[in-house]
């Protein structure tokens, strides 16, 4: 059975009231992780999925997004703000499905500072409607429009049913209360659509649906499991308290209570979990065709074929196998020409491309690389192929910097042979020879369950809205098994949940998550598809931005981390094994450092980058996450002063020290058009996204005569803030 499927369903529950968390990058903290303060975030156990299995699978399979969705909610009134806490999306996007990330927060960040200008202008006809708006028809009616209205109890109701009680006190905003209106006037306005659209008539609308329904309807049947069903005795939690006094301090057992019994459910629920699966299997009659899952596996006649057919695919150009300095040139091109020139001198004189590196400022160093013709700049291209095997090439440029590289061997163009790209083939006609078995099976029985056939053609939908390396992981007889198992016990808890009649209880959340995918249709079809952006528009804004669209610097980096403690003591202790750890490998002039991976072993608190002497994965540099990069910036920053190869004296970020070795680093590059394209598209498509949602919010407000009373709202919110929040909501 599977690790937190409590998360999961919550999660899709979060989804749906705009909580969303964002993925950060891995720090370079152990991978252990404080629990959630959200008390509405409990750790359990999926049964609906396999152990393995991670949040992100899990969710896929439950609820696969719609096609081509935009994340975006359409604001009737200021579309250039966000509401934080109250968007609503249907489902969290499955790899590939966001439009709205970009590769760089930097990029991206000096491009929207350009649209929330536009945006800003944009929306000034609105504030002036605004301010001229006629009085309000009723002293609690916030807006109107064609035969409806929006009243502060509407409001309230929506607050209640989108925000956790928790969190109400971050809309406490006149701002984010307008936006909050918005959405309740766009879901009126998203009824009228459909009642022409007629969204159920779609097979995907009413696929996302039903997946949308069954999660939270699970989500529901796990809080009640977790709430009611799990039972604590009273002499256990007492005795909990008794074995761990000194964790609770000098907290009295009534305070501490709640706390230790969701411990012990947490601890009791995977077998409870496992259990209450079993004995719904035990109480169904299922009969499973398991046999369909096994694939023919392609014969060697069917490799040939299709490698004599692709003959072109196979084809490798010239690749050099090359030692290789680059200097970036960056601001200082005269600088990095002499530091080049201060290489290749060293270079001829017998130092070694690995001495060389340690010794000179500003270098890249790549050792026994190979590199296939076309994929470096024409330059670079027709520089090396004048060389030898063997040759040390003079100083040249290419693009944005200086090279010197030794030719080590050039390998003439070729046809890969079959054998070479056996397993790349077979993995091709494998997949064909799959997609032909379920399309022509489709309609045969997988398994019947109560009764109910599902047929493999479904079974293979679910299968193919996976996210690719979920597809890969459950590939094969065996996967696809443990996938349809795991189908089964999922569909046998949505069941039960029906049995409790929880779709019942939870309607009103599911009506509401329906109004947010129609909202997502009619964005599609009235913004999103009308939406171009041409090569022509790219270039232009590209010359009049280019020294705008700079990557920042990155490093390769090794390291250590020594946890400082709690007490005084450790700290003390933590300092005094980190200056250990570096006098070790920084002995002082005319001595020889132990190697860092040696002493990364011995000193990190870090035990899987120790294992591997103290190496992080990836580069370390400037991060697209903005909370992120608030709480690594100092460590960016300290990495970044480093030389190559150089080894940091301990410093400390937040409650760890660090020592650090940059084994390798990129200086800030200014992108080419080629480079820069996919920003300049991602960009270019918001800000035009931009000004059609402005049109549409307006062609809307105009149709059906909406006019919002911002004085009725101001007053709410006067009366709000002037009483204290109480357990039923935001106050009256």
């Amino acid at each position: 059975m599977a690790d937190n499927w409590k998360q999961t369903w919550k999660d899709i529950l979060n989804a749906l009231r705009g909580e969303n968390a964002k993925e950060v990058e891995p720090t370079l903290e152990s991978d252990e992780r404080p629990p959630s303060e959200d008390p509405g975030n409990h750790q359990t156990l999926d049964p609906a999925f396999g152990e393995e299995s991670s949040q992100e699978e899990q969710i896929a399979l439950m609820e696969p997004a719609p096609a081509e969705p935009s994340a975006d909610t359409i604001q009737l009134i200021e579309s250039d703000k966000d509401l934080e806490g109250s968007e609503i999306s249907p489902a969290p996007q499955t790899s590939g499905g966001s439009r709205g990330r970009g590769s760089n927060v930097f990029l991206y960040a000096i491009l929207a500072g350009l649209l929330i200008v536009g945006l800003w202008f944009s929306g000034g006809n609105q504030l002036l409607a605004r301010w001229l708006a006629p009085a309000p028809p009723a002293p609690d009616v916030i807006a109107t429009f064609n035969g409806g209205q929006i009243t502060t109890t509407d409001l309230e109701e929506h607050l209640k049913l989108l925000v956790p009680e928790e969190y109400q006190a971050i809309v406490r905003s006149p701002d984010l209360l307008i936006q909050v209106v918005d959405d309740l006037l766009m879901d009126e306005l998203a009824r009228r659509w459909a009642e022409q659209r007629q969204p159920d008539r779609d097979e995907e609308f009413s696929h996302t649906m039903q997946h949308i329904s069954e999660g939270i309807n699970l989500q529901s049947l796990d809080v009640q499991l977790h709430q009611s069903d799990i039972p604590v005795a009273e002499s256990d939690i007492q005795n909990y308290y008794q074995l761990n006094k000194t964790q609770f301090g000098d907290q009295p057992l009534n305070a501490v209570r709640e706390q230790i019994r969701q411990q012990l459910v947490a601890e009791q629920e995977k077998g409870y979990v496992e259990d209450y699966i079993q004995r719904l299997k035990d109480n169904a009659s299922i009969t499973r065709n398991f046999e369909l899952l096994d694939v023919p596996d392609p014969a060697e006649d069917d490799l040939r074929r299709y490698y004599d057919a692709n003959l072109d695919q196979f084809k490798l150009p010239r690749q050099f196998n090359i030692d290789e300095l680059r200097f970036a040139m960056g601001t200082e091109e005269a600088t990095s020409r002499k530091n080049a020139d201060d290489a290749l001198l060293k270079l001829r004189s017998g130092a070694t491309f690995e001495e060389i590196s340690q010794d000179t400022t500003g270098g890249t160093l790549t050792v026994g690389a190979l590199v296939s013709e076309g994929n470096r700049d024409p330059d670079w291209d027709r520089a090396v192929l004048e060389l030898t095997a063997g040759e040390l090439s003079d100083v040249f440029r290419a693009a944005d910097a200086f090279y010197i590289v030794r030719l080590n061997e050039l390998q003439p163009a070729r046809t890969q042979s079959l054998d070479e790209v056996r397993s790349t083939i077979r993995a091709i006609v494998q997949q064909q020879k799959m997609e032909e078995w379920f399309q022509s099976n489709g309609m045969k029985t997988l398994f019947t369950l109560k009764g109910k056939q599902y047929g493999l053609g479904s079974f293979y939908k679910e299968y193919k809205e996976l996210p690719m390396d979920l597809q890969t992981q459950y590939s094969g007889s065996k996967g696809m098994q443990d996938l349809a198992e795991q189908l089964i016990e999922r569909l046998l808890l949505v069941e039960d949940s029906y049995d409790q009649l929880l779709n019942t209880q939870n309607k009103p959340l599911t009506d509401e998550a329906r109004l947010q995918v129609i909202k997502q249709m009619l964005h599609q079809e009235e913004i999103d598809d009308q939406i171009q952006v041409s090569e022509e528009e790219m270039l232009q804004f590209y010359n009049e931005n280019a020294n705008l669209l700079t990557l920042p610097p990155k490093a390769r980096i090794r390291y250590i981390r020594i946890g400082l403690g709690a007490s005084e003591d450790e700290m003390k202790a933590a300092q005094t094994k980190a200056d250990e750890a570096y006098q070790k490998l920084v002995p002082g002039l005319l001595q020889k450092g132990v190697d860092f991976t040696e002493i990364a072993k011995q000193y990190s608190e870090d035990p899987e980058s120790a294992a591997k002497g103290g190496e992080y994965p990836g580069w370390v540099g400037e991060s697209e996450d903005l909370m992120t990069e608030i709480q690594l910036h100092p460590f960016h920053e300290k990495i970044l002063t480093l030389g190559l190869n150089e080894i940091s004296r301990p410093f400390q970020v937040d409650d760890s020290l660090y020592i650090v070795q940059v084994l390798e680093r990129t200086e800030p590059e200014k992108l080419s058009f080629e480079k820069a394209k996919p920003y300049l598209q991602e960009y270019m498509t918001q800000q035009k996204h931009g000004q059609l949602l402005s049109q549409l919010s307006q062609k809307l407000f105009t149709q059906y005569n909406v006019v919002l009373f911002e004085s009725v709202l101001q007053n709410y919110f006067n009366n709000i803030i002037s009483t204290p929040a109480t357990a039923g909501g935001m106050g009256n």
